[in-house]
């Protein structure tokens, strides 16, 4: 880590700045000044000084958010820190180690002018009684455990990897050695977030920074792992595409702004926009769709009609109406056994749409695990994350026949799957089609997909709806599993 001996300062400064305030020492000897670290007794502050230098904090128009016997720390704008010290607060870069050990410039502040000290990020605050120094909170990255390594761990119980398993099954393998690989094709993918992993690093792969909807939320974090992990399976049909991704997730990971980071999407125009999510009703339903509902899929509906392919996952034996919206490729469910043999997966919603004529849920179908937790697919995650711990614990209930995914709860590796995972595997055949043929309008993507698509014969989808797979379309797989190349070549041999 290294800091600059002469730095550049800018004007970037962000709206709330954090700090410490330094409250005049009963020793007499300033913090600052500090030459040893044998006690902090000397640098306690009375009662009533404290008391003072807070008032001076907040005269200026700062936030007390936390105080020790030695002094408090503060948040507000840079314009109170200047008022409080007759300072400037200006940004300047430094190339420090962070996650992932890589380098990368991080912005910090300092309070600059003539009546301030040397010392980086330390104002003084002329004409008070009571305060010794102004200290800015300096970045700091957490130590977590070591970084995840771009190789999954080996484990006994049956699994896919990525990309080589999937590429291969959906048959996208053929298409990416002709030199199709959905390359520069903006897929967005609105989800819990997207976090640095050595996985997609190592492939090359091309993620753009997140954006956060969220105020308050990092851009760079996954609480809960499911979008860094689900979105792998864009790449392994796509290798080429730029992923675009949309954190809609709050502090605890949860998808409270996901209709937020749908039209934030939108907004940017990306060819593709693929959502593991939705909500969950009766079924059958007692009455047409909720007046919110009919809200949320008109602004789908209006992306399909700008031209924007829109995937949503079919559900995990939910009922909901985001895969019923018109022009929707719905993600369903199929399983390949180890043999190679496909059935309907019995973790995936299948069914004819109750509330608009003409729909069927799944338009077709990417590869998804079975009950009980449909782990299937082994995906990189946030070291520690939700997903990471809760997939290497045993089923509730059933802790001698479901043992977990046998990998590490912090290792960065997890195996699961469901509907989560075939949205963005269909995004990527799109993305690989719309690089062949860029012209191409969702309903002409979702034809390609469907009139090529894997016949799927047997097995039942999830026991909520129990369709069986049959020869030729059905309720529980569609048309079938995806055929990528074959879907290609439909594409390429169709009159412009």
């Amino acid at each position: 880590m290294t800091s600059p001996t002469t730095p550049q300062y800018g004007q970037d400064v962000p709206g709330t700045v954090y700090g410490y305030v330094s409250a005049r020492s009963e020793g007499g000897v300033p913090m600052t000044q500090a030459t040893a670290f044998d006690s902090a007794r000397p640098f306690r502050a009375e009662s009533d000084t404290q008391e003072r230098a807070k008032e001076y904090a907040r005269t200026a128009g700062l936030t007390v958010t936390a105080e020790s016997r030695l002094g408090f720390t503060v948040a507000g704008t840079a314009a109170a820190y200047e008022q409080l010290t007759s300072g400037r607060i200006a940004s300047y870069e430094v190339e420090q180690l962070g996650s992932m050990n890589r380098e990368r410039s991080v912005t910090h502040l300092d309070i600059i002018g003539a009546r301030q000290p040397d010392a980086l990020g330390v104002g003084a605050a002329p004409g008070t009684d009571a305060i010794e120094a102004v200290a800015l909170e300096r970045p700091r990255t957490p130590m977590r455990l070591l970084p995840a390594a771009p190789r999954p761990p080996e484990v006994a119980a049956f699994h896919l990897t990525l990309p080589d398993d999937v590429a291969k099954l959906l048959n996208a393998t053929p298409a990416h050695e002709a030199g199709h690989e959905g390359r520069g094709v903006h897929v967005a993918m609105v989800d819990t977030g997207q976090a640095e992993h050595a996985f997609f690093g190592a492939h090359d792969y091309d993620v753009v920074p997140t954006v956060a909807l969220v105020p308050g939320t990092s851009a760079e974090e996954d609480p809960i792992g499911h979008g860094t992990g689900e979105s792998a399976n864009i790449f392994a049909v796509a290798p080429g595409a730029r992923l675009l991704p949309y954190r809609a997730s709050d502090r605890r990971g949860d998808l409270t702004a996901a209709t937020a980071g749908f039209l934030r999407a939108k907004a940017d125009q990306p060819q593709v926009l693929t959502n593991s999510w939705g909500g969950d009703g009766d079924f059958p339903p007692v009455g047409p769709p909720s007046q919110a509902d009919v809200i949320f899929a008109l602004e789908i509906l209006d992306a399909v009609e700008q031209g924007i392919v829109v995937v949503f996952s079919a559900g995990n034996g939910q009922f909901t109406i985001e895969p019923q919206v018109p022009g929707v490729i719905a993600a369903g469910g199929v399983f390949a056994a180890q043999d190679g043999r496909l059935r309907a997966s019995n973790y995936a919603s299948g069914y004819v749409s109750p509330w608009i004529d003409g729909v069927r849920v799944p338009t077709v179908c990417g590869l998804v695990g079975l009950l009980p937790r449909a782990q299937y697919l082994m995906l990189p995650v946030p070291p520690g994350c939700a997903i990471d711990v809760d997939e290497s614990l045993p089923g509730a209930g059933n802790p001698t026949g479901d043992p977990g995914d046998t990998t590490g709860p912090r290792d960065g590796w997890a195996m699961f799957s469901g509907t989560s995972a075939a949205a963005p595997q269909i995004a990527g055949a799109v993305a690989v089609l719309l690089e062949a043929r860029p012209g191409l309008t969702p309903a002409q993507v979702a034809e390609a997909l469907a009139r090529t698509a894997t016949d799927v014969t047997t097995g039942t989808n999830h026991p909520r709806f129990g369709n069986k797979a049959k020869v030729g379309p059905d309720t529980a797989t569609g048309p079938g599993l995806v055929n990528v190349s074959a879907a290609l070549d439909f594409v390429l041999t169709q009159n412009p």
